[in-house]
């Protein structure tokens, strides 16, 4: 099942490896690091999505993990 990760950038839910978050330390954002697997499964492939707030990047990670649930 394909998944909205950002407007014109859906990936496969079986292709997704991991999901990282972090928060910088020093202006306190956090980034929403998802790694995957694109057509060659020798290959990885990385999308970084910025976040000002905690709340943003919790909205963020509820609705991935609902989409990919629904697999």
């Amino acid at each position: 099942m394909l998944v909205k990760i950002e407007d014109g950038f859906y990936l496969n839910s079986q292709h997704i490896i991991a999901i990282r978050v972090s928060k910088n330390a020093a202006d306190g954002n956090f980034a929403v690091l998802i790694e995957y697997t694109p057509n060659n499964i020798q290959a990885m492939g990385s999308y970084q999505k910025n976040f000002t707030s905690k709340l943003e990047a919790e909205i963020y990670l509820q609705n991935l993990h609902q989409h990919i649930s629904k697999t």
